[in-house]
């Protein structure tokens, strides 16, 4: 058998890989890959690149809370309890937020409100929300209304019905 390179091809070969052409050094395709130095576009772009990403995500306030969101909406609440009434109302409240216009910010908030409900936190009435009658499911549901609507007719409606179930002896004329 005989090998059909010879010495001169091998040293060829040698010459090549160790020359600053064969390495890139001047900056030209060789087989397909560009080695080099980047140049002043390259950084800004690979810059931009990563800083875009970066800024938008420090911009989103609550940003851990926002990915709890979508788990939050899909938990099946059940119970007749006033946490498990309210934080029903406030997953309703928030899921109304994010089909109906995409507000992510409203939503985490009250998202964050029914968790805390569901965890047994105490949820302070909104600020300038009229004193409910009592602490059952219709008065819940007239707390996330005014927390999530302000007042309004379905708050009015809400507080209607948490008077009337708050003292079921008195009866509305």
């Amino acid at each position: 058998m005989r090998v059909s390179s010879r010495f001169s091809d091998v040293r060829l070969a040698g010459v090549a890989l160790l020359s600053k052409r064969a390495q890139g050094g001047t900056g030209k395709r060789i087989e397909g890959v560009k080695r080099g130095v980047l140049g002043l576009k390259s950084r800004a772009r690979r810059c931009c690149f990563w800083t875009l990403p970066t800024l938008v995500l420090a911009a989103c306030t609550g940003i851990g809370d926002t990915f709890e969101v979508g788990p939050f909406l899909k938990e099946q609440i059940t119970g007749d309890t006033w946490r498990a009434c309210l934080a029903r109302e406030y997953q309703v409240r928030a899921r109304g937020h994010v089909r109906a216009n995409r507000d992510w910010g409203e939503a985490t908030r009250l998202a964050a409100k029914g968790r805390a409900a569901l965890h047994g936190s105490e949820i302070a009435p909104a600020d300038g929300m009229p004193t409910l009658a009592g602490r059952t499911c219709a008065c819940a549901t007239a707390q996330a209304r005014f927390d999530a609507l302000g007042p309004g007719k379905a708050f009015d409606d809400a507080r209607a019905a948490c008077e009337t179930s708050a003292h079921p002896n008195e009866r509305a004329e």
